[in-house]
Order: structure tokens, then sequence, then C-alpha cells
């Protein structure tokens, strides 16, 4: 809605919104052996929660080639577990609050855009969303959210791009929108603020907070 006043809050996917770790790691778990990855345990989760992304991939001996593969490989079998997959608590309610408030909804994930439409169907969210910007791009996140805001027609100064992992912030930063770090994800609170976000929460119902006090600021 180009012309509009209110921000507009670019969400990640896989962690932010859909718990989709579980299922991930169950995945992951599946797969390790044909690519001689060591598996991990939840409570191992738990413990890498607190490394950043690149780390993660390193502790684990995945390259950035392999975790392209594997992620794609991941999707796919994802999609036909999509309902096992349960929205994180506390969500729906704020996605329903910040349409309310008139704030512009959009979702930018390298996961299926058939995973999210069918995820968001069942939660009833689908209309909040404007767009799905789904796929994989080879120049990173802070690309695509150049592509999502030029599409758009929007400035860096009005978006709030909302991740779980440390390099959602990174891509934020480069990308010159404010970031917006959740701690229920990929990635822990301490791990989060290694990359300086604008703003870090803990639980879904603080992103109406932030929102504002963008909208008031900005």
């Amino acid at each position: 809605m180009p012309g509009s006043s209110k921000p507009l809050l670019i969400f990640d996917f896989d962690g932010t919104l859909a718990n989709t770790l579980e299922t991930g790691v169950g995945i992951y778990n599946e797969m390790a052996g044909d690519y001689n990855l060591p598996t991990v345990t939840m409570a191992e989760v738990t413990e890498l929660r607190s490394l950043n992304t690149r780390a993660l991939l390193d502790h684990l001996g995945i390259s950035r080639l392999l975790a392209v593969k594997l992620g794609a490989r991941m999707r796919k079998v994802l999609h036909d577990r999509m309902s096992e997959v349960e929205m994180i608590k506390g969500v729906e309610s704020a996605i329903h609050d910040l349409a309310k408030g008139g704030y512009r909804l959009g979702i930018l994930t390298s996961n299926s855009a058939d995973n999210v439409r069918i995820f968001l169907g069942r939660f009833g969210l689908a209309e909040h969303f404007s767009f799905i910007e789904a796929g994989v791009s080879l120049f990173g996140k802070s690309h695509r959210i150049a592509n999502v805001l030029k599409k758009e027609r929007v400035d860096a100064s009005e978006v709030i791009y909302v991740g779980d992992e440390t390099r959602d912030i990174e891509a934020a930063r480069k990308s010159h929108v404010a970031g917006l770090a959740v701690c229920w994800g990929t990635n822990g609170r301490e791990a989060m603020l290694t990359e300086g976000p604008d703003y870090c929460i803990d639980h879904p119902s603080e992103l109406i907070r932030c929102a504002k006090e963008f909208e008031d600021g900005k």
C-alpha cells in the first residue's frame, strides 16, 4: 500500500511465526547420516541456541553450500509435515492486533510459499499478510529485503524486519531497515544481542509495542 503512513513489518517464517524447530530437528536428524553429520537432541539444541548462525553451522560441520542443499531437501519434507507444525504461542493474537492497528504485514522466507499458505490458512491469518516472498537467493537475505522494498515501493525507513536468527538482524542492518529480534526461535537472546538489533523481545505480545514505538519515532 504505497503512501500508507503505517510501517511495514516483514516477518521471517520458520521459528518466528511457525514453531518448526522441533519438526525441523527431527527432519535434520533423519538426513544427517546421508551427509555424515552429527545428530542432535532437543537438549543439545537448547544449548546451541546461544550460538549465532555461522557458529552453529561450523559446530555441526555444515558448509555454506551444504546448508543450501540440506535446507532445500528439508523444506520438501517439511511440506508433507506442515500439519504437525504449530504456531508460536501468542503469535496469532499478536498478528490480529497488528492488523487491527493498521500495520502492513508481509513474509520473507526461505521456506516455500505453499508451506506458508498452508500454515497461515490453518490459523486464519492469510488475509493479514499482503505478500509472501519465498525461496532462496544466492545473494542472501539483505538482497531479498531490498527487492521487497522495491516491489512494495516503500522506503527502508518505514520497515521493520522481524526474525529469530542472528543472520536476520545482520540482513536488516545491511538493508538499512530496523531489525526486531525475537528470542523464541533458532537463536536465544544472548546470540541475538550480539547483532545489535533495534528491538529484542521475548514474547509475541511485545510486537505491537515495538511497532508503535517505531511508528512514533520514525
